[in-house]
C-alpha cells in the first residue's frame, strides 16, 4: 500500500483488487461518492485523486465494478498469533440463521459516503451472502439475474429469503407519474388528484414482477423459503432535492410542502397496498409457501430516521426497518 497521501496507478489498483489485497482502509482512500453520476436508488462513485488514472478515463459502471469487487474480495488478515479467536468466530458465524437477500439499494449501499443500509445492521445477526447491488432494478433482478437467487435457494441452505424492489418505479417517478401544480386543488387533501393513471400502470408492471420472483420461489422444493417482501416510508421531499425535490419544483411545486409531501406519500402508499395484497393472493392460492409482507413505515417517525438524499433510511432508519424485518423473520422459524 502506498503511504497515505500518496498515489496508486490504476493499473495497480486492479491488481490489488484482483488479488483480494485491498483492505478496508485502503478502499475508502481510493474511492469516494459521485454525487453528479448518481441516480434515485443507484449511487455512483468515482475515483478519488490518489489514483493515478494513466491517461484512461474510467466511467461510473466501471469504476462502481471494481468497488463491488474490492468489496467483494476484502483483505481482513488476522493475525497469526489470534488462532483460537479466529477458531470462535469461524463457529460463531457459521451457527448464525442463514439468510437470502436480493434487492436494490435498501438492501446493499457502498460502505463509503453513505450510511448503513439494513442488510448491514441484519448482518449481524444472520449470515447474509453479499447478493443485493445498489442500482439493480426490480425487472433486471426477476429475469436477467434470477440465477443469483434461484442458484442459493436451491441449495437447501435457505429457509428465508428477503427481496427488494421496486423503489425505482415509485420514488423515482415523480417526474413522470405527477400532474404539474395547479391540475388540481392546493390543498394536500388533493394530493391523490395530482396522481396520473400511468402511475397505476406502472405499479402494475412492478407487481406482475413480483408475480414472476414468486413463480421463481415456488419452484425451489429443498425446502421452500418463506418469501419477505417490504413497503418503503414516507419519503422526504426536500428542496433541491436530487431524487425528488427538483422534480417536484420543475413540476411547480414547493417540494417541502405539505401538498408535495403528500402526493409522495400517497404514491407509496399506493404501492404498498398492491405489495400488500399481492402477499395477500399468493398466500391463499399456494398453501406449500408463504410470503410475509413487512410494513416498514413505523420504523420511520422523525427527520432523523432519513439520509439527506431523501430516499434512503439513515443509520439510525436502516437499524429501526432491520429490526421490524428481524421481527417477522423470528415469527417465521419453524418450531423445532
Amino acid at each position: 500500500m502506498p503511504p497515505r497521501g500518496e498515489t496508486i496507478t490504476l493499473s495497480e489498483l486492479r491488481r490489488r483488487i484482483s488479488a483480494g489485497l485491498l483492505t478496508k482502509g485502503e478502499i475508502k482512500l481510493y474511492f469516494e461518492p459521485d454525487e453528479k453520476k448518481s441516480k434515485p436508488f443507484a449511487p455512483a462513485l468515482k475515483l478519488t485523486k490518489r489514483v493515478d488514472k494513466e491517461g484512461k478515463r474510467p466511467g461510473a459502471r466501471t469504476v462502481t465494478k471494481l468497488y463491488f469487487d474490492a468489496e467483494e474480495r476484502l483483505s481482513a488478515p488476522v493475525p497469526a498469533s489470534s488462532g483460537r479467536a479466529r477458531a470462535r468466530t469461524t463457529a460463531a458465524a457459521a451457527a448464525r440463521m442463514k439468510v437470502l437477500a436480493e434487492g436494490d439499494s435498501w438492501f446493499r449501499l457502498p460502505n463509503i459516503g453513505w450510511p448503513d443500509d439494513m442488510v448491514d445492521v441484519l448482518r449481524k445477526t444472520y449470515d447474509i451472502p453479499k447478493l443485493a447491488m445498489w442500482g439493480d432494478e426490480i425487472g433486471k433482478m426477476v429475469t436477467t439475474k434470477k440465477n443469483n437467487y434461484l442458484v442459493p435457494l436451491g441449495s437447501g441452505l435457505y429457509r428465508h429469503f428477503m427481496f427488494s424492489g421496486g423503489g425505482n418505479d415509485v420514488l423515482a417517478s415523480v417526474g413522470t407519474h405527477v400532474k404539474r401544480f395547479g391540475a388540481a386543488g392546493t390543498d394536500p387533501a388533493d394530493a391523490n388528484s395530482y396522481i396520473k393513471t400511468s402511475f397505476d400502470n406502472a405499479l402494475d408492471t412492478v407487481i406482475g414482477h413480483y408475480g414472476t420472483l414468486a413463480g421463481h420461489v415456488r419452484t425451489v422444493t429443498n425446502p421452500k423459503a418463506t418469501l419477505y417482501v417490504h413497503g418503503y416510508a414516507h419519503a422526504r421531499p426536500r428542496q433541491g432535492g436530487q431524487y425528488i425535490g427538483t422534480k417536484l419544483e420543475a413540476l411547480g411545486f414547493d417540494a417541502t410542502s405539505s401538498l408535495a409531501r403528500r402526493i409522495v406519500a400517497a404514491m407509496v402508499d399506493r404501492f404498498n397496498v398492491r405489495l400488500k395484497a399481492f402477499a395477500s393472493t399468493q398466500n391463499a392460492a399456494h398453501a406449500d409457501y408463504k410470503v410475509v409482507y413487512v410494513n416498514l413505515k413505523p420504523a420511520f417517525t422523525s427527520a432523523a430516521d432519513w439520509n439527506t438524499d431523501e430516499i434512503h433510511p439513515s443509520s439510525a432508519g436502516a437499524a429501526k426497518a432491520a429490526a421490524i424485518m428481524g421481527d417477522k423473520i423470528a415469527e417465521n422459524v419453524p418450531v423445532a
